[in-house]
């Protein structure tokens, strides 16, 4: 394991600490995932490699008792490319490893299991991987999911946007830009007027959607007196809104048609990854979370302050929470405005503060689980507001 070896008294700080030094990119989370592994198999899981033949994907098992109800921790364990762990994933592995090894010492009824999810970044081939968990049915008898998630506050019922990426390529004609400039049609036209195109897209849009627009070219030529034969450019559509954000697509499909046949050119369209989901809230959840933060001392927002906020980020967590009741907790480890996929967000991922909050959250999580085990009538509200939204 490359040096990482366990020792038998390994605990909760360890393990993040030792993600956050191995600092794997999406879908290449090879050591990590086979860390957090050795973990759980040392606590009695029963252990599920590449599952869902996702190769750093994992699902750890124990059963106590009758086996249910059933509860499964969410373990996301992959790096930023270039900048590590600056959005704290090795906090949210360490947290779902140690949540499920509390929660099954806890109960005496239930069955406990962490879920690796690699990528939620979207940089590698399994981006997104809970979106395609969730399509082939790995929720599908699992009665809660519980997960948390580093950041400059700690809250219950964060909002999510949907987001789906493109990557338009037009393809026009060569040519000298001086001697026969009249022969060449520029793809790179099509790519500019394309991007001026959707800003003023903007401005016509529902402004309650929470719509966001986000767009680079990656490629625009190669020599400056040569005609661009060929342009990439990629975008990011996001909206509350799933019934918006498909109008949204096609308007965006439009506009890059129309620039093709302004420009003369010809192009193609295709999707970067799966359409991450809007977040679906469980009110009943997130107030018993939110009560046991506060009895940890915790000062949490309500769900009023947090449904009062603009949704900023789009995860593959909210594909699971359309699948089954679902919870990520936002919990604090860095002052507030730190901004996220930072320098400061990944210092911030490995201070005492961090160990502290981590310490926290496991409590809280493995807390919640126990209850959801012997509490029949939380078991029941969960599901009927899971049911009636």
């Amino acid at each position: 394991m490359s040096g990482y070896l366990l020792p038998e008294n390994t605990d909760y700080w360890d393990i993040a600490i030792r993600i956050h030094e191995l600092s794997e990119i999406g879908s290449r989370e090879f050591e990590s995932s086979k860390l957090l592994i050795n973990v759980l198999r040392t606590h009695g899981f029963t252990i599920k490699d590449r599952f869902m033949d996702i190769p750093t994907a994992f699902k750890a098992e124990k059963q106590i008792g009758n086996g249910r109800p059933s509860i499964a921790f969410l373990a996301e364990y992959d790096a930023l490319p270039g900048i590590g762990h600056a959005c704290g994933h090795n906090l949210i592995a360490s947290s779902a490893v140690f949540s499920a090894i509390k929660a099954s010492e806890k109960i005496t009824n239930g069955t406990i299991s962490v879920i690796g999810t690699p990528d939620e970044e979207g940089s590698g081939e399994w981006a997104g991987s809970k979106i395609l968990m969730a399509d082939r049915g790995a929720f599908r008898n699992i009665d809660l999911v519980l997960g948390s998630h580093p950041g400059d506050r700690w809250s219950v019922g964060d909002q999510s946007l949907a987001v789906q990426d493109f990557e338009v390529t037009f393809r026009g004609k060569a040519a000298h830009e001086a001697a026969s400039p009249n022969e060449g049609r520029s793809a790179l036209d099509a790519a500019v007027l394309t991007y001026n195109a959707v800003n003023m897209m903007r401005q016509h849009v529902r402004r309650d959607a929470n719509f966001v627009m986000h767009g680079i070219i990656k490629d625009g030529g190669t020599a400056s007196n040569v005609t661009p034969e060929k342009s990439v450019i990629t975008y990011g559509i996001r909206t509350s809104d799933l019934v918006y954000h498909d109008e949204l697509v096609e308007r965006f499909k439009k506009i890059v048609k129309g620039c093709a046949i302004a420009t003369e050119t010809n192009y193609s369209i295709k999707k970067i990854g799966p359409l991450f989901s809007t977040t679906k809230i469980n009110r009943t959840l997130s107030n018993i979370i939110r009560k046991n933060l506060i009895e940890e001392g915790i000062d949490c927002l309500t769900l009023e302050e947090t449904f009062s906020e603009l949704p900023k980020g789009s995860t593959d967590f909210a594909n699971v929470s359309q699948v089954v009741p679902a919870l990520e907790v936002g919990f604090q480890i860095a002052p507030e405005g730190t901004p996220w996929h930072s320098r400061q967000s990944l210092e911030a991922a490995k201070t005492k503060r961090a160990k502290e909050s981590l310490f926290t959250i496991i409590t809280v999580l493995s807390q919640t689980a126990k209850e959801f085990t012997e509490d029949r009538k939380f078991r029941e509200d969960v599901a009927r507001d899971f049911n009636s939204t």
